[in-house]
């Protein structure tokens, strides 16, 4: 039987205790009568491998090179870890029918356990904070060796997020194992290392030498539960609402180049957007409808996503794999299969090409349906794995409740049993139909010679082992082998495997190789310049791209040509740009005559940043010839020393109101740092100057002034528009002394305590300097004197007025528009209210009057302190060697970490207090009916 409950009937009940009957338990399904839930993708059936008691909970698994399954059984999920009910079940199917028969618990006693990986005749297992080896060593099919390897793993968490843990092993095509950090982050290091060395791995993932631990290292990523390589070599993650990422770069190329601020690593890259819409089967489960018909009404705290809708969206994307098996039919190689625990499906991507990223889309006979969903809302699909038989193994943790228990209000979670399930578990096999199961020959049994002709095989799980085993075995004889291989297989796939298994391989020849995917890996591999420079007009724009980043290894005229080849090329993409800016050195003025212009202004940063006396020399004559734009990019890297003569043509072109370029004067007499020039940008605000001209005087202002600068600021203060008070506070809170002048302010009442966020609140009356510390809590006292809750009840009358669209949306310009984005108005800091104007106004009318009651960690402001005593407050983002300070109106100031001396969260929001000052409950109700109506 299945309950469904309104939303009004839901808010009826309130955040209070919860009558049994309104949240039933839904009954699991058993073993026997599994398969009849689902549907499947037309070719295709679902087979069940193993079931409890055979296996409980599996949430990863690993195949050895005999076909054995080595299952992670997280049976302490959520809340007992404490319990270390955690085990490594030994799966094995002994008479080849393609279900598992004989079950044997490896090893135990294990703390939310999540990742596996089989190595050396045992398995790397990962249970945080640790990474163990282990192995049977006396054939019992039982753990004997257990040799803890690493540790660190979620260290600085509070406490740690059981859906934010390590996860995901993997073996790359660089003989290393790759694993998925998650969200708790690591201060990882191995025990088997006394120089003390430590990743810090806060939004990044990490590989290791399975034959040497101590070689461990940092690699990009940041998912959170999922994490695949395509076959050749190209990293996918995923985070549950952001069901699909490309890693586009390497993390050794993030702080390569000092003097270049790399974009972020991941890129979201489905067509349909990172929480797209799911098509489930199975029936909503009726706590989670209440849950977020309360989230709307603001009965509890947490986000409303999807538009108040309870589901059909990705929420809890998890376990991205590519496909690499043969059994399926050919179209389906390469393609990207995703789970969504929370609404019992699977779901399919097609990659194709986007340049040098790819876009995900959903097959053309998918567009209203997914490959596999259930009507069990028991099934919870966690991992995949490519399997020894081509086909592609799902592990289903089969439990009643998968939700994370922090995020369930206690009257619900008091309802629901989150332990139903962990004496439950399920392992499928995708098969296509009529599939027909080859003959299994371990490879263990296999001869070196056998093995590199595994590399030919065209199942992926068959070429990742042989290369394992041969790492694994190091022997001498494999050498010529494998170089033979390269040089006659008709694979493409075998003679990459065959060129990354070699310690010294043959790029001159992988150079030529017919396919892309090779000499990419041939551009990774080179070791000298000429081996590189006839692939900087390759046909592959992949290739190009490796080779753009390898040149950075290299100083010359002829590596600035090769560079000169690949921007002509690829004109228009951006990671190509991203690519060649990061490779380039000693020859940045010789690129100043190709490319657009923002490639041009890059270099320009590029050159001042670099603060070289002889680039100066060479750079003045184009300076001088060139648009004010540029000039500005290169005082941006230099600090504003641009010449008398540039400075002089920005002085007059600033004062010339017809000057085209005018905006960009401004900006250049900004990072002059002369004092002499405080009086003219004075007076572009305190005329009736066009508004970007002010705001950006008063962003000038704010790196050359003083005390008496925020004293003249104050005073222009009464006649600034909002934009220009936002910019200015900037200024006023970025020094100590301004600090001072801005409390003054407060104190007389020139300047509203109003116009102060919360952030910036908390940031004075906490101030390091002890003079504002004490003035600003003796004119904003020690905490906020109004009650949020009586404002709120204040305004309710708003909910049953009729509002006026029209009036709600000048309110709305004048008030919110400065961080928030609803279709074409208004500016995109704070979320978008095109994702919660669904919500209901009873939810709006709360995060209006309470911005502070929940606040998203994406959306919490942070206070960023530099060592030249300089404070900004926003919301953060961080890319390559920068970090972003984004604040209100668009602002965005980036920060080289180099000169960051604190960052620190201010646990509140950006988004000021007493938004209502001034308004009735009729204009709150006009608001709503704006940020309510379809646009």
């Amino acid at each position: 039987m299945t309950w469904a409950c309104s939303g009004a009937c839901c808010l009826l009940l309130g955040a209070s205790a919860i009558a049994a009957d309104v949240l039933p338990h839904t009954p699991p399904t058993e073993a026997t009568n599994a398969l009849s839930t689902f549907q499947i993708r037309p070719g295709f059936k679902l087979e069940l491998a193993a079931a409890e008691p055979l296996v409980m909970d599996p949430v990863a698994m690993s195949f050895d090179e005999d076909g054995r399954l080595y299952v992670i059984e997280m049976r302490d999920y959520s809340e007992r870890r404490h319990m270390q009910l955690g085990r490594v079940r030994l799966l094995e199917d002994t008479d080849g029918d393609g279900r598992f028969d004989q079950s044997t618990i490896f090893a135990e006693d294990l703390p939310w356990p999540t990742a596996v990986i089989c190595y050396d005749g045992g398995v790397f297992v990962g249970a945080t904070p640790d990474i163990f080896f282990m192995k049977d060593s006396n054939g019992d099919k039982k753990a004997d060796v257990r040799q803890l390897v690493f540790t660190g793993l979620g260290e600085g968490q509070e406490r740690l997020n059981v859906q934010g843990l390590m996860n995901s092993f993997n073996w790359g095509l660089d003989n290393r194992i790759h694993g998925a950090t998650g969200l708790n982050g690591a201060k990882m290091r191995c025990v088997l290392d006394r120089s003390g060395k430590i990743l810090d791995l806060r939004g990044k993932d990490f590989s290791f030498d399975p034959r040497n631990p101590k070689d461990f290292r940092a690699e990009s990523g940041g998912g959170q539960h999922g994490m695949s390589f395509s076959d050749d070599g190209r990293k996918f993650v995923c985070h549950n609402s952001a069901h699909i990422k490309l890693v586009m770069y390497e993390a050794g190329y993030a702080n390569r180049n000092p003097f270049h601020s790399m974009p972020p690593p991941l890129l979201d890259i489905p067509e349909d957007g990172p929480a797209a819409e799911v098509y489930r089967i199975s029936p909503e489960e009726p706590w989670r409808v209440l849950r977020t018909a309360w989230r709307v009404a603001g009965k509890v705290p947490g986000p409303v996503e999807g538009g108040g809708r309870a589901s059909g969206y990705f929420t809890s994307a998890t376990g991205v794999t590519i496909y690499r098996g043969d059994a399926f039919p050919e179209e389906y190689r390469g393609d990207a299969f995703i789970a969504d625990v929370g609404s019992n499906l699977i779901h399919r991507k097609k990659l194709y090409p986007n340049g040098v990223a790819l876009v995900a889309k959903r097959a053309p006979d998918e567009q209203k349906s997914e490959f596999l969903a259930s009507k069990d809302l028991w099934f919870r699909p966690v991992q995949f794995a490519n399997a020894p038989d081509g086909c592609l193994y799902i592990a289903d943790m089969y439990r009643e409740v998968v939700e994370h228990p922090w995020s369930l209000p206690d009257s619900i979670k008091e309802q629901l049993d989150l332990n139903a399930g962990n004496d439950r578990g399920r392992i499928y096999r995708i098969v296509p139909e009529n599939f027909q199961r080859r003959k299994f020959v371990p490879l263990s049994k296999l001869s070196t010679p056998e093995l590199v002709n595994t590399l030919e095989h065209p199942n992926g799980w068959h070429r990742d082992t042989a290369s394992r085993l041969l790492y694994e075995r190091q022997q001498p004889s494999a050498i010529p082998l494998l170089e033979k291989l390269f040089m006659t297989s008709k694979s493409p796939l075998a003679r990459l495997h065959a060129f990354c298994a070699l310690a010294n391989p043959p790029v001159a020849n992988a150079v030529a190789d017919p396919d892309p995917r090779v000499r990419a890996h041939a551009a990774r591999k080179a070791r000298t310049l000429e081996e590189l420079v006839p692939l900087a007009g390759d046909a592959s724009v992949m290739v190009r791209y490796q080779v753009a980043f390898a040149l950075g290894n290299y100083k010359g005229k002829t590596k600035t040509s090769a560079l000169a080849a690949i921007v002509r090329a690829d004109p228009s993409d951006p990671w190509i740009r991203t690519a060649v800016l990061n490779s380039v050195s000693d020859d940045v003025v010789d690129l100043l005559s190709i490319g657009g212009p923002d490639f041009k202004k890059a270099l320009l940063r590029q050159i001042g940043a670099r603060n070289k006396r002889e680039e100066f020399e060479k750079v003045t004559q184009f300076l001088n010839d060139a648009e004010i734009a540029y000039a500005l990019a290169f005082a941006e890297g230099v600090d504003g020393r641009v010449g008398d003569e540039v400075l002089t043509r920005a002085i007059k072109i600033a004062r010339d109101p017809e000057a085209p370029d005018r905006l960009t004067a401004v900006k250049l007499i900004g990072l002059s740092s002369s004092r002499d020039l405080i009086p003219l940008l004075l007076s572009l605000i305190n005329t009736g100057e066009a508004e970007p001209v002010q705001r950006a005087a008063i962003t000038a202002l704010a790196k050359v002034g003083g005390a008496n600068t925020a004293t003249q600021m104050i005073a222009a203060w009464p006649s600034l528009t909002p934009t220009l008070r936002s910019e200015a506070m900037s200024l006023l809170l970025g020094r100590p002394n301004r600090a001072l002048v801005l409390l003054d302010a407060v104190g007389s009442g020139i300047v509203a305590q109003t116009a102060l966020s919360p952030a910036q609140t908390k940031f004075l009356r906490e101030h390091s300097d002890a003079k504002v510390r004490e003035r600003a809590i003796a004119v904003l006292g020690k905490t906020s004197e109004t009650k949020r809750q009586d404002v709120i009840e204040q305004f309710s009358p708003a909910l049953s007025l009729t509002g006026d669209v029209g009036k709600g949306k000048q309110i709305f310009a004048e008030r919110c528009a400065s961080c928030h984005r609803l279709g074409n108005e208004g500016y995109a800091v704070g979320p978008d209210l095109i994702t919660v104007k669904n919500a209901g106004k009873e939810k709006l009318l709360t995060s209006i009057l309470d911005p502070n009651r929940e606040v998203l960690p994406n959306y919490a402001s942070y206070l960023v302190e530099t060592r030249w005593d300089d404070s900004y407050i926003g919301l953060i983002t961080e890319a390559g060697s920068d970090v972003i300070i984004r604040e209100a109106f668009g602002k965005e100031t980036r920060v080289p970490r180099s000169k960051i001396r604190k960052i620190t969260s201010q646990a509140v929001s950006l988004m000021p207090e007493g938004l209502e000052a001034g308004l009735t409950p009729q204009g709150m109700a006009d608001l709503l009916e704006f940020l309510s109506s379809p646009n």
